[in-house]
């Protein structure tokens, strides 16, 4: 299942990461970080962070739209790469940087929170054990290898993460029962204001 995907929070959760990192960060780090802080939101509070999709890659898994605009594979015209382009700066490698301070008032208290959570974890792994995609391929049990399956990426279902972030199988059904009616909707209001 797909959430609305939200780019003002996306940019800002990103610009949020990237500014704590002295405003340039590993597209690898930034995306783990990320993935971590939805991880988070979802086991806490039963919601997402930026509505992003997921995918499991090569080295993990990833926010699909969020991963898409990092590297630059959205058409210039489309709203969200004008978005995201008044903030990043195209990526040169692997390594991106902010360029303008995105709005961090389309994050709550507790996205900020969960953000500063993953991010301080990710760093302590990095400062622990430097690599890092195989330490977190344990850490994140509903990744798999697309390789695999014979492919590069694949979706990363919304009910394999509830399944390993929160135990009750009927809490999950209702999480996803209200994801669900909250994507439907905030997906009307969409069109309603286009």
């Amino acid at each position: 299942m797909d959430f609305v995907f939200d780019i003002d929070k996306a940019v800002a959760s990103a610009a949020y990461l990237t500014k704590r990192n002295g405003g340039e960060t590993s597209v690898f780090v930034l995306i783990k970080k990320m993935y971590a802080a939805e991880r988070t939101a979802l086991a806490t509070w039963h919601r997402p962070i930026t509505g992003d999709s997921f995918a499991s890659m090569k080295k993990g898994p990833v926010l699909s739209r969020t991963y898409n605009l990092i590297k630059g594979e959205v058409s210039s015209t489309n709203s969200d790469m004008v978005k995201w382009a008044k903030h990043f700066s195209p990526r040169t490698e692997n390594t991106i940087k902010l360029i303008s301070d995105a709005d961090l008032d389309f994050l709550s208290a507790r996205e900020i929170e969960a953000l500063e959570k993953s991010a301080r974890e990710i760093d302590a792994l990095i400062e622990e054990k430097g690599l890092i995609a195989d330490i977190l391929h344990e850490k994140w049990p509903e990744w798999q290898n697309p390789a695999d399956f014979g492919c590069g990426s694949m979706p990363l279902n919304l009910e394999d993460v509830l399944c390993e972030v929160v135990e009750d199988e009927s809490e999950i059904e209702r999480i996803v029962s209200e994801v669900r009616a909250v994507s439907s909707a905030k997906a009307a209001l969409q069109v309603s204001h286009a």
